[in-house]
């Protein structure tokens, strides 16, 4: 390399350097206060960045934010996450739920057993969690369906749904319609939603697995689950509907509220 490329280079790596101060920077002066609760986020869904987001907008901040990011931030932190267990192949892995608050998972992509492993034992020590799993989402997205960046169309239902008590069942028979359903926190909106059922213990459960297992309860025909495992708390929703909404329109920010509220 001739000196003028070195130059060239120094210069080029000065530049790239100063775009993504400038962008922190950016994001730093955008982000909620630091003593606003923090949420957790792990989903497959347009919710933290817009559906069209590509790396170069994520480090220059631009494109719309989706409106349900918008709206929790005016109370809490967003923290989206691509893992929730630390990286055991490196020496000094920090914990990714160190520090946070609530956890929310929406429609995940699927996940590892140290990951499940992970959020069953932030649960149990304290934390609040609300998941929602779809058995077939319905919304309308950009990307064709099939691209690895098209949401997850039919959840993955992880083992810890099972190991706290919990299996889902689905029913294609049912009307392909946006109804409201009546759960203790308020009305959800729903469409070919699932059906969770409350296991019984197999025979040759251990009294590990006895234990382990949550004290739940079922709301609004089945969609809605509320578990208490541990010291934590599950509110689990077989239906990604409300998550779906591309904008703020009517009373649809009012159950956001009324749910988050509820499961946290």
């Amino acid at each position: 390399m001739t000196k003028r490329q070195r130059a060239r280079f120094g210069i080029a790596a000065l530049l790239l350097a100063l775009a993504i101060a400038g962008a922190w920077w950016s994001w730093k002066a955008s982000a909620p206060p630091a003593d606003r609760p923090t949420i957790g986020l792990v989903t497959s869904l347009p919710i933290y960045w817009p559906e069209e987001a590509n790396l170069a907008m994520v480090i220059d901040g631009s494109g719309e934010v989706p409106w349900i990011r918008a709206h929790l931030e005016e109370r809490y932190q967003l923290v989206p996450l691509d893992s929730t267990a630390p990286d055991q192949t490196l020496p000094d892995a920090t914990d990714p739920l160190a520090g946070i608050d609530f956890m929310l998972i929406v429609q995940p992509r699927s996940m590892g057993s140290a990951d499940n492993v992970a959020i069953d034992q932030w649960v149990r020590d304290g934390g609040h969690l609300l998941y929602a799993l779809d058995p077939m989402l319905t919304g309308r997205y950009a990307v064709p369906w099939g691209d690895s960046a098209h949401p997850i169309v039919t959840a993955l239902i992880p083992p810890i749904f099972t190991r706290w008590g919990l299996g889902v069942q689905f029913s294609e028979a049912q009307p392909f319609e946006m109804r409201e359903v009546a759960y203790p926190g308020g009305q959800l909106p729903v469409m070919m939603a699932g059906e969770f059922l409350l296991l019984q213990s197999p025979d040759d459960a251990t009294n590990e697995d006895i234990a382990a297992r949550g004290e739940c309860e079922l709301h609004a025909e089945g969609i809605v689950a509320r578990c208490k495992v541990g010291a934590g708390q599950v509110t689990a929703i077989a239906d990604a509907a409300l998550f779906e909404f591309s904008e703020r329109k009517g009373n649809i920010a009012k159950r956001l509220d009324a749910l988050v509220d509820y499961a946290f």
